[in-house]
């Protein structure tokens, strides 16, 4: 053992084995958290355990590719390199029992979440959704001391060259002949979504989805931005799987003409004094159908609502299209595709779209958002805004001196609790002499979102614990789940409460009888058991109405973007009420079947933004997995190889559109009426304005384009135009092909300037890398210019600003600007 290349294999070998004895020594230790902490069934530990083989080939490829750099600096500087790997070690120890606390904090694990949300959204949800507590600290120290005091062990321990050089080769052949990459993201290999992330190896897995997130965003974005022939195939694709539309724009994917037939009317009587029915929506947080995650629950928590499905409408089989809130406001107002991260985000432009708040605001309804948190968040402010909605209220704006207020911040809350949030709009009810005869109003809760506090939280728990001895007959799963959530169960009894006395307010006003009363979930509630299949965006769906003539509960599928058409159709029928005949609606008139049937076709978005699950009735397809669905929503493996690539092709097929279609806003076309500006496609050839005659150059081939010198330092790209004061949005598209002589220097910036306003931006391709390359490249861009504050007629500019003194060329030139009108 005097070479010291041997030695250094000898203890690159000890470390590497010790790197492996920590992976699997935190395992057992994972387990007793996830099981203590959320409820892990025991036979969970087998499942965890087994994941000990991406441990172990982890391990081996880190033996494989380290191997050469290790030997070789311990070849001058052992003491270095034993102790930086000692010390990679335990950042890796660290980090795993990081990522650990993440899964029990979120029953999931840490991937490219963090790169849908903006940061001052993510600052939002660390600071409001965790709360530090014993457990926490308890289980995140065992966590690092158990392997940390393994290292310290370790010392002691040596091998025999046989057994190194013997455990050296058999790592370096699981490295060639085993592809861990591909094996990391195989999800087949567990029988669910919920077993493959208890075994996986978590930081592996958080690298690789971060990654494959970044990659894919690229390579979807070129093949949006290039490949024109996918777009046609998927187009007609999605339009064959939907013969219940009539579509009549190709352009526009999903524009179709509004044809669902009224199945609300003959529910209802007419109101008493002719109007359209006044309509509140009580959206609230994590309502699912089966709170406790069992098959026939026996207690619930939400008393009150119940009442009212037993005396409505009531679809308990109604399925929210996201696993997060970012989707409700839209999915229940406008039916849209998702994008890629969702229909409405502060990550991506909102597009052009019709929706029912609009609709209702232009019949003459008054339309009211009440939300207790920040309106900013996912974009619900700006979605409100965009839709006209007249009143935007957040309690928290006037409460923020209180002492109520300063309980929130002192616990990390999310915003104002229900109870607060239904008080103040109340007040601002009663103080609104100007609201009349229709309005709507819409309420999104709070106080059933972690970290479950909410004021006297403790007499709700004890509520909590006397239903429990009430039912002594309850199913242990449903026992079991209740007595480790009582601080959660605490709160729904809470908000249904709340919601009770909300009510009470409205049987008050003398309109009462004439209003319609909406309840869903905005998704079902992730922190307890979901169980398999599609329970966990079942939601309950509850029309409630003085004006009813009857009751029914219907058990056919319905879902959240089956709620725009479905108003829409109803009011347009029995009422003066007018709305578009075309739509983009995804979603269709509600499925009023008293049995049970699935007709529907629904893909959703999981809360990371990846859009993997697809239903076309009851097939289901999940992370490339065929499954037969039951009644229950409980999922048996389907074997049929052409139904699974059938659905596989219907997803990505929606998808790719889904993308496209946000990203480009093509949801509707343009209304020829508000066009500001529409340039016709300068190609040079044939086709040119005397403004650009000077810069005409003519190539070898004979095509003309411009030759732009470095002396121009601005280059109007269209003619300046006169914006009256009677938009609220300009919408402006630009494309054009462009070249540059110079590719270090960076091309000229792209700006556009409105009265006083102007932004700049880079010209760069869609997936974000500079133009500057020397060759032919396409420039394409849609963005929107708030136009609300303006009072007079202001100038608007597009021009390009050759900041950097370069010579470039431009060809295809084309610029068009659409006004939004104010309402």
């Amino acid at each position: 053992m005097n070479n010291k290349w041997l030695l250094g294999l000898h203890d690159w070998m000890r470390l590497n084995i010790l790197l492996l004895a920590c992976m699997v020594m935190m395992r057992p230790l994972f387990f007793l958290e996830v099981y203590f902490r959320i409820g892990l069934e025991p036979r969970g530990f087998l499942t965890i355990l087994s994941g000990a083989i991406f441990d172990l080939l982890l391990v081996a490829r880190c033996f494989t590719y380290g191997l050469i750099p290790f030997l070789l600096i311990y070849r001058f500087f052992p003491k270095t390199a034993h102790g930086v790997v000692v010390g990679l070690i335990v950042a890796y120890v660290v980090v795993s029992a990081l990522l650990f606390e993440y899964y029990c904090n979120l029953t999931m694990p840490l991937d490219h979440v963090i790169l849908v949300y903006t940061p001052e959204e993510l600052k939002t949800t660390v600071f409001s959704s965790a709360s530090l507590s014993f457990a926490q600290v308890f289980w995140f120290v065992v966590m690092v001391a158990v392997p940390v005091l393994l290292i310290w062990l370790w010392r002691k321990v040596h091998f025999k060259t046989w057994m190194v050089v013997t455990v050296g080769v058999l790592f370096l052949l699981a490295t060639v002949f085993v592809r861990y990459p591909k094996l990391i993201r195989k999800e087949s290999l567990y029988a669910s979504h919920l077993d493959f992330c208890l075994a996986v190896n978590q930081p592996t897995y958080s690298y690789v989805k971060i990654t494959d997130f970044i990659k894919e965003s690229k390579q979807r974005a070129l093949a949006e931005g290039s490949n024109n022939e996918v777009l046609q195939d998927a187009v007609k694709a999605y339009h064959v799987n939907h013969p219940e539309f009539i579509f009549d724009h190709p352009g526009y994917p999903f524009y179709r003409q509004f044809t669902d037939p009224d199945v609300l009317g003959p529910f209802f009587n007419a109101t008493s004094d002719g109007l359209p029915p006044n309509i509140v929506f009580i959206l609230v947080e994590g309502l699912g159908r089966r709170l406790t995650g069992v098959t026939d629950p026996q207690i619930s928590f939400t008393p009150f609502i119940d009442s009212l499905a037993a005396e409505g409408l009531f679809w308990p089989n109604c399925f929210s299209t996201t696993e997060r809130t970012f989707g409700v406001l839209s999915g229940v107002f406008a039916s849209p595709p998702h994008g890629r991260f969702g229909f409405s985000t502060p990550k991506a432009p909102t597009p052009r779209h019709h929706s029912l708040l609009f609709d209702l605001n232009q019949n003459g309804y008054t339309t009211s958002f009440y939300y207790g948190g920040d309106m900013s968040f996912d974009g619900y402010g700006f979605f409100m805004q965009s839709n006209h909605v007249d009143n935007l209220f957040s309690p928290q704006l006037v409460v923020e001196d209180s002492t109520h207020y300063q309980l929130l911040a002192d616990n990390n809350r999310w915003g104002a609790d229900d109870d607060q949030l239904f008080k103040y709009a109340v007040a601002q009810h009663k103080a609104d002499t100007a609201v009349h005869r229709p309005y709507t109003d819409v309420y999104l809760t709070l106080s059933t979102h972690e970290p479950f506090i909410v004021e006297d939280i403790e007499k709700y728990q004890a509520q909590v614990k006397r239903m429990l001895e009430q039912h002594p007959k309850m199913s242990d799963a449903e026992r079991n789940n209740i007595v480790k959530n009582t601080n959660i169960y605490g709160c729904y009894l809470y908000t249904d409460h709340s919601i009770k006395e909300l009510f009470a307010y409205y049987a008050s006003r003398p309109d009462f009888n004439n209003t319609i009363f909406v309840i869903t979930g905005d998704h079902r509630m992730a922190l307890v058991s979901a169980g398999m299949g599609l329970r966990k965006y079942n939601v309950p769906l509850v029309i409630y109405s003085p004006l009813l003539k009857r009751h029914k509960t219907m058990h056919a599928v319905t879902s959240h973007i089956d709620i725009a058409p479905s108003f829409d159709a109803y009011l347009s029928s029995n009422y003066d009420y007018t709305t578009s005949d075309h739509c983009h609606w995804l979603g269709t008139s509600f499925d009023t079947l008293a049995g049970y049937r699935n007709l529907k076709k629904l893909a959703f978005m999981l809360n990371n933004r990846d859009v993997v699950e697809y239903i076309n009735g009851d097939e289901m397809i999940s992370s490339g997995k065929l499954t037969l669905l039951d009644s229950l929503f409980v999922g048996a493996p389907g074997n049929d190889e052409a139904h699974r690539q059938k659905l596989e092709e219907e997803l990505e097929s929606y998808r790719l559109l889904s993308e496209y279609v946000v990203q480009n806003d093509m949801l509707l076309p343009p209304n020829s009426d508000n066009i500001i500006f529409n340039d016709t496609h300068y190609d040079f050839d044939k086709n040119t304005s005397e403004v650009y005659e000077k810069y005409v150059v003519k190539a070898d081939d004979g095509s003309k384009y411009l030759h732009i010198d470095k002396s121009v330092e601005f280059f109007r790209l269209c003619s300046q135009a006169a914006v009256r004061p009677v938009y609220e949005n300009i919408l402006i598209e630009i494309s054009f092909d462009v070249k540059s002589v110079d590719t270090i220097s960076q091309l000229p910036l792209l700006v556009v300037s409105f009265g006083t306003d102007w932004h700049s931006h880079n010209l760069e391709s869609v997936v974000g890398e500079p133009l500057n390359t020397g060759n032919w490249e396409h420039y394409h861009a849609r963005m929107i210019t708030n136009a609300i504050h303006k009072e007079t007629p202001e100038a608007l500019k597009i021009y390009l600003w050759n900041n950097n003194k370069v010579e470039y060329d431009l060809d295809n030139l084309v610029v068009t600007v659409e006004g939004e009108p104010r309402k």
